[in-house]
């Protein structure tokens, strides 16, 4: 697989153009209808099936890292990954990207002084990291101290926006960009001073008619069986945690995950589990010789998430 070679200056400029920061116009015609969609569980096409933040919540002065999972079920894209995080806003914003002031950029220096500001990381180069200012839970202002403890132990959510496309993208100019192979993911990071602050789950096994089945394995399946596979996730991070409505109300709440499968062929039935039902129902493909993958994407009710992949082939 070639590498992609690092943006010179006046690509950094073509790529940042291509982000939705501002908008743009496209025709109708280039983009599938509704009825034409594949289901929201096959993976058919290059996709992001989900973004991470390590740790998913963090404080004033704390820094977080991003992954993003990007299946790639014909193994031909080698892409590169924009990121950005968009100013902190009481409201989180509107969670579909934010504008950036790219005024004054010097994109014909070299190094971090190209590096627009918000922009965190650009992969496979520079990995993408946030660090939360020290003062970034100034804008919350409550009259009495104990609403403004409370605010500032509920924090705010800082909006992260992933930009993914191929190497071809980036080197495109005016018609030869083809605006399908942009794919666009946001993740919230919560910034809070709450103690402790929430955390990932975690996958303890991944199962397959509640066997267990150890990473990298290939698992081999018969032609048109039905099978359940399934993950064992770790109790300790199904937690209690208060939750405050606007009215200043707390609640208390149990963190409970819930899981989204997908799979690159055969059919998903049950494409969300709630927990404590922790087990899809697949059927596997017709044709024998067939490869694929199954994923599965964890997440707790706060921005907590992790998730898992396992190889399948259908016997011959």
């Amino acid at each position: 697989m070639a590498l992609i070679q690092p943006l010179r200056p006046p690509t950094w400029a073509l790529a940042l153009c291509l982000l939705p920061l501002g908008g743009c116009v496209v025709g109708g015609d280039k983009f599938l209808r509704p009825r034409d969609l594949s289901p929201s569980w096959l993976v058919d096409r290059t996709r992001i099936l989900a973004v991470r933040a390590d740790p998913p919540e963090i404080a004033p002065g704390e820094v977080a890292t991003f992954e993003a999972l990007i299946p790639d079920p014909d193994g031909t894209e080698d892409l590169s990954r924009i990121w950005f995080a968009c100013p902190p806003t009481l409201d989180g914003g509107i969670g579909f990207g934010c504008e950036l002031d790219l005024g004054g950029t010097d994109f014909t220096g070299t190094g971090t002084d190209a590096i627009p500001e918000g922009m965190i990381g650009f992969e496979p180069f520079l990995p993408p990291v946030y660090q939360a200012p020290e003062d970034v839970l100034d804008i919350i202002v409550n009259p009495e101290p104990d609403e403004q403890a409370a605010a500032r132990a509920k924090g705010l959510q800082v909006v992260i926006q992933i930009s993914a496309m191929p190497a071809s993208v980036i080197e495109g100019t005016g018609t030869d960009i083809d605006f399908n192979a942009l794919e666009i993911g946001y993740k919230r990071l919560v910034v809070s001073e709450a103690s402790p602050p929430n955390r990932n789950p975690v996958i303890d096994e991944f199962v397959l008619d509640r066997n267990p089945v150890i990473e990298g394995a290939l698992v081999h399946v018969t032609a048109g069986q039905t099978y359940e596979p399934g993950i064992i996730l770790n109790e300790a991070d199904v937690e209690t945690y208060e939750f405050q409505y606007s009215d200043g109300t707390v609640e208390e709440r149990r963190g409970e995950p819930w899981a989204a499968w997908y799979s690159s062929g055969g059919e998903i039935a049950e494409p969300v589990t709630l927990y404590e039902y922790n087990e899809t129902t697949w059927i596997a493909p017709d044709d024998p010789g067939e490869t694929g993958t199954w994923w599965v994407v964890v997440r707790d009710r706060r921005g907590g998430m992790t998730w898992d992949t396992r190889d399948w082939v259908v016997d011959e």
